[in-house]
């Protein structure tokens, strides 16, 4: 997509501002000084030197618009580019390609399609004139007449790939995704100008859920990809997803994650995928030490504020009787009591909301050195759950705890009391059980 990208303004090469110096009213008043005979000679004359002069005038106002629509364009001061829209007649057709382009990017796709035509009318006809007329149609909806415009460019120029490229996107954007990747692959295979159809050919098959050969093509893509476009970032992220979602394969997961971060190693929100292959290949030593990484910066207010606010990371993901379970681990070391460490949330079979919580939470005294517990809530009950489990430091051993967790969701793992504050029980329930 080119909404945002500049063109090298090379059509305007050889134009040198002109400026007239000469008045016609000073040469004609000349006249008077000579016999009849020597009047109509010189009158020819004069006529012949008025019709040069408008000549020359004419093709310096040319020169001067060329001047001016060039310094706009190379600004990008596309507002005032525009105004040249009321003097089309005075303009050339690379001038009338470049109003067309300010109005392009300014997202009046009409007008820029105005513009386009009458550059085209006036004899422009190299490819690119036909690439930001069909992105221009395509904007405007008008999809049909956006596959005729790219398939003349690609007829103007047969092995320029950005031309291919948007012809795929065009039909990407209708869902033909037959007939998107017949273009992306030809793109592909073409010489690089964009990375968009290296992501396209297997997003296309990521999208249709056909996971096995779209990470087949993530990696063919990547291979060929020049590695310096961002696109190849984009890739790396959709091989780490789909080796860690769908093959399992998280050490692989884990090499493309980490390469996305030696790309991009301000880029926080790729810390918490990461972490999740480190912890789902039980590497908890390795994803802890990340983990360590986003509270130093949770500490110093150096996290994008979406992450402030959420407090913590999903740092694993597992099924336990065909039910998702996702664990939390907060930024915050806890100094109030019941504030967590871990929590795990035990979402129901519809997928939509959280059945059961089970998490560590800060004790109100210190008991034989216990400074956490293990507690659960059910969420339809609000029945809150204590179990016989503590520990003495902040450094809880995640692998056991997990252990834990399964144990009390398996009900081997029995509860030590019992409390309910919810609406409908006003008063403190407790049941002691041993353990």
């Amino acid at each position: 997509m080119y909404k945002n990208n500049s063109r090298n303004s090379s059509e305007f090469k050889g134009y040198s501002p002109l400026w007239p110096f000469c008045s016609l009213k000073s040469l004609q008043s000349a006249v008077g000084y000579y016999s009849c005979t020597e009047r109509y000679h010189t009158l020819r004359r004069t006529m012949k030197v008025h019709i040069t002069l408008t000549i020359i005038l004419t093709f310096l106002v040319g020169l001067l618009n060329a001047q001016t629509v060039e310094e706009l364009y190379n600004k990008r001061d596309f507002k005032e580019l525009i105004k040249f829209a009321d003097k089309t007649e005075e303009l050339t057709k690379e001038q009338l390609y470049c109003v067309g382009y300010a109005f392009f990017q300014l997202e009046n796709d009409k007008k820029a399609i105005e513009m386009y035509d009458k550059a085209i009318a006036k004899g422009l006809d190299d490819d690119y004139i036909y690439l930001y007329k069909g992105l221009s149609l395509r904007y405007d909806q008008q999809f049909d007449k956006a596959v005729e415009t790219f398939k003349i460019a690609i007829e103007k120029n047969p092995i320029g790939q950005k031309n291919y490229t948007e012809l795929g996107n065009t039909y990407y954007y209708q869902k033909k995704y037959d007939s998107a990747l017949v273009y992306f692959r030809k793109a592909r295979e073409m010489e690089f100008e964009l990375g968009d159809p290296y992501f396209k050919v297997p997003d296309v098959y990521h999208i249709q859920q056909e996971f096995k050969k779209a990470l087949e093509e993530y990696y063919i893509s990547a291979s060929l990809i020049n590695k310096e476009d961002p696109t190849y970032v984009e890739i790396l992220k959709s091989i780490g997803l789909l080796e860690y979602a769908d093959t399992k394969n998280y050490p692989k997961s884990i090499k493309a994650y980490s390469e996305v971060l030696s790309i991009v190693p301000n880029e926080y929100n790729l810390y918490a995928k990461l972490i999740k292959a480190y912890y789902a290949n039980e590497n908890y030593v390795k994803g802890d030490s990340l983990f360590s990484i986003l509270k130093t910066k949770y500490e110093n207010n150096e996290l994008p504020k979406e992450m402030e606010e959420i407090k913590g990371e999903t740092v694993d993901e597992f099924t336990w009787n065909s039910q998702r379970v996702s664990a939390m681990k907060y930024y915050k070391t806890p100094t109030e009591f019941a504030e967590p460490i871990y929590q795990f949330f035990l979402i129901d079979k519809t997928g939509t909301k959280v059945e059961k919580k089970i998490l560590t939470e800060k004790t109100s005294f210190d008991l034989d050195g216990t400074i956490h517990i293990l507690c659960g809530i059910d969420k339809e009950t609000g029945t809150h759950y204590t179990y016989p489990i503590g520990w003495k430091t902040d450094e809880i051993d995640y692998k056991k705890l997990k252990e834990y967790v399964i144990l009390i969701l398996e009900g081997e793992l029995k509860s030590q009391a019992s409390s309910n504050f919810s609406s409908g029980n006003k008063s403190k329930k407790k049941k002691k059980k041993g353990k």
